[in-house]
């Protein structure tokens, strides 16, 4: 598959499906009156892939949720409620969620979980949930692989969009999405999507990208750095290697004054 770039080819196809989700908050399309979408972007970066992750719920399930979710049915949904919500999905996605990175099983641990509640009326309807994740690589920059499957049964599926999105300085070099190697930029997939769970080499979702020498490293600390080889820190090693040069000066100085 040739590399995705700010270029890539707009088909037909995708030609609708581009403008929906160019930032999170902007992935959210008319919500639907009997089904819930999911919307998953994956922006590799120079230290990690960026997972944005969103459950949409519609209309009627969202009604039903907001029941439940208000646990003292006072009639409104506080922020103590909605967070409570918010983070037993959260933890029922990262249980769900299977990551392999570069070859080897990462878990998936949320930095931001928000549930957008819009009216925060026990009798409204849709709204939705955004969760953030760094899927980190290390060492940064550099070729990585990621795969990732997600068995996170959403209830009254309607649509899953799988969105790839560039970053300045990467490059990515490949995108699959079930047996589909050529998903393009945005991958769409209505209704149930067991493919996304599926195991073997053609289940789930798979990125592979190149981060170059400009490709952004966040400050922050999601993604910690490879801890150094196990050994003595450096600074021992030099201290050592200093101490053993002035032993050996030392005993050349004792043996020079003894052949005299």
């Amino acid at each position: 598959m040739p590399r995705i770039a700010a270029t890539a080819r707009w088909t037909g196809r995708w030609a609708l499906v581009a403008v929906l989700a160019v930032r999170l908050a902007d992935a959210h399309v008319a919500p639907s009156t009997g089904d819930n979408n999911r919307y998953l972007k994956l922006t590799p970066l120079g230290d990690r892939v960026r997972l944005a992750y969103t459950v949409f719920y519609g209309e009627v399930p969202g009604a039903e949720l907001r029941k439940a979710i208000d646990a003292n049915h006072d009639g409104a949904i506080d922020d103590a409620e909605s967070q409570a919500f918010g983070t037993r999905i959260a933890d029922q996605l990262a249980a769900a969620l299977e990551l392999t990175v570069d070859g080897a099983r990462r878990p998936v641990t949320w930095s931001q979980v928000v549930v957008g509640m819009g009216k925060p009326s026990a009798a409204a309807g849709t709204f939705s949930i955004d969760l953030i994740a760094a899927l980190c690589v290390t060492p940064p920059r550099g070729s990585h692989a990621i795969e990732l499957r997600d068995r996170f049964e959403l209830a009254h599926p309607g649509e899953t969009e799988i969105r790839f999105e560039d970053s300045p300085g990467v490059a990515i070099d490949r995108a699959r999405v079930g047996d589909d190697d050529e998903p393009g930029v945005d991958y769409k997939i209505i209704g149930p999507a067991p493919v996304l769970g599926a195991t073997g080499p053609t289940g789930g979702i798979a990125l592979a990208f190149t981060a170059g020498p400009t490709a952004a490293v966040a400050a922050d600390a999601g993604c910690a750095r490879a801890a150094p080889a196990s050994g003595p820190p450096t600074g021992a090693i030099v201290g050592a290697a200093a101490a053993g040069l002035a032993i050996l000066a030392g005993a050349i100085t004792l043996a020079r004054r003894r052949a005299r």
